[in-house]
């Protein structure tokens, strides 16, 4: 007896003791779950309101109201080398209004044209950051600037250096002993963190707005700018302002607005800013180093096939450039640049055209499992597109005003007529230029134009070459292109009309 109460006490025990490690493991398994929290963001200095009177306060004597006056004929606006537009002067300040007034002034053609925009000065002896295109000529002719800071005055104003790629333009005034604001950095800005704008919209001087950071890395075309984007109201006349932290420091340069939204603007960054400074302030052009390579987006077909996961992909190496020099070759993995990660061809466009011609770049390359590190030694990016210009038979490409509409020496094809072309393959037993690209909603689309045609004659004219498309294009004075086209193989031909847009 005293044996089956002993087992069964035993087996009591046994079961008490399952039960009791089955709740442990039990409450275990809800404790790991509750672990599992909400991403939060610590509360402090919730109870204060950002600074933004500060800034304003302190910062609105650096910013001054540029006004820009010439004497033109047959004028067409600037445009803008990232967002474009048939006038870039009517897109920021408005057609005639407070800030752009045009008179007659002698001659059938000649008009008196007055332009505004903002500045920031940034020394004490008068230097004032703005846009490029706040202070370009609006096509020949007399240009005058002037300059009015925050206690009323006025004053005339040179330039000493201007940067039509990247919009940006360094003027001076005759002052000394002035209050300037401090140029920050940009490369570190968080997205949501808060900013402050400060410039003369529509001709209302020293207007203040406020905001966050939307976007970091914004491409507005394929050049080398990569814009800050911010809720900030920005507006026609913020151009060239300055864009501040709540430091006071300078972050950004604004210069652009999406029309088609609200409050969708973008500024210049100003780590782009003072890797041009010095050569602003020497009036030397712009030097902007050049790699030679055609990057690729490192997508998911991609890393499959070269089996790496960051990076940019090399598709093509020009041969004799500073790439070619430096061994790199066509599907290596550039994955970073001077020991900084790279993610999308925009971040290596801007790695590499920040730094000057001559300077040497490290470049970390993922090539068939194996890590590199190659130096190059990086071109001159202008000399060598002007070279480019050369060999097709066009001119340089200057940093003067637009020229008038009747002079097609630059002519840019994709906007006067919706496609590009490059030249055809040496090997193809076919002369002529071979299409790269239509737009869609070009003529040349509706009308059946598309890449890898090849177009061998305009009219009755054979173009065997790009330099002789291109000549043949601007005989034609703008109107409609007869082309003649046919397949790489020449089996199929075709005579297409391409209107202008």
């Amino acid at each position: 007896m005293k044996r089956q109460v002993k087992q069964i006490l035993g087996l009591s025990a046994f079961a008490a003791g399952c039960m009791a490690l089955g709740m442990g493991l039990g409450h275990g398994w809800v404790a790991s779950a509750q672990e599992e929290k909400p991403v939060m963001v610590e509360a402090k200095g919730f109870d204060r309101l950002p600074p933004i009177a500060d800034v304003a306060e302190k910062l609105n004597p650096t910013v001054v109201a540029i006004t820009n006056t010439s004497f033109v004929k047959n004028r067409r606006g600037f445009e803008h080398p990232q967002v474009g537009g048939q006038d870039f002067f009517d897109f920021f300040f408005g057609p005639g209004g407070p800030q752009q007034r045009r008179t007659p002034r002698g001659g059938d053609d000649e008009q008196r044209a007055v332009s505004g925009g903002s500045g920031v000065i940034i020394s004490p002896a008068g230097e004032i950051l703005t846009n490029y295109h706040v202070i370009a000529s609006m096509g020949g002719g007399d240009n005058a600037l002037e300059v009015k800071t925050n206690d009323g005055k006025s004053y005339k104003a040179t330039v000493l250096g201007k940067d039509k790629e990247l919009d940006i333009a360094l003027i001076k005034i005759d002052a000394s002993h002035l209050p300037f604001a401090k140029l920050g950095e940009s490369d570190s800005l968080r997205i949501g963190e808060w900013v402050v704008a400060i410039g003369n919209p529509f001709g209302l001087e020293h207007t203040v707005t406020q905001g966050i950071i939307s976007a970091k890395g914004r491409k507005l075309d394929t050049g080398v700018s990569s814009f800050l984007q911010t809720d900030a109201a920005i507006n026609r006349g913020n151009s060239g302002g300055p864009l501040l932290n709540l430091k006071g420091e300078i972050i950004g340069i604004n210069t652009a607005i999406n029309p088609a939204g609200q409050n969708i603007g973008f500024a210049v960054p100003i780590s782009q800013v003072n890797r041009i400074l010095k050569d602003l302030r020497s009036g030397k052009p712009v030097s902007r180093g050049y790699l030679g390579i055609g990057p690729a987006e490192l997508d998911q077909a991609y890393q499959d096939a070269l089996g790496v996961k960051e990076g940019v992909v090399v598709s093509t190496v020009e041969k004799d450039q500073a790439a070619d020099k430096a061994k790199v070759q066509r599907l290596d993995v550039i994955t970073a640049v001077e020991g900084q990660p790279v993610h999308s061809p925009d971040e290596l466009v801007t790695a590499v055209s920040s730094r000057r011609a001559g300077e040497t770049l490290k470049l970390t390359i993922w090539r068939d499992g194996k890590t590199l590190t190659l130096t190059a030694t990086l071109g001159d990016r202008k000399a060598i597109e002007d070279q480019r210009r050369r060999e097709a038979g066009e001119e340089p490409e200057g940093d003067g005003g637009a020229k008038p509409q009747g002079d097609l020496k630059s002519l840019n094809l994709e906007k006067a007529y919706g496609f590009t072309v490059e030249s055809a393959d040496p090997k193809n037993r076919l002369k002529g230029v071979v299409v790269t690209s239509v737009d869609p909603r070009s003529p040349a689309a509706d009308r059946g134009l598309a890449p890898g045609m090849i177009i061998t004659e305009i009219g009755r004219q054979p173009v065997n070459t790009l330099g002789e498309f291109n000549a043949a294009v601007k005989k034609s004075g703008g109107r409609t292109l007869l082309l003649f086209i046919q397949s790489p193989n020449g089996n199929q031909k075709i005579t297409l009309a391409i209107p202008p847009r």
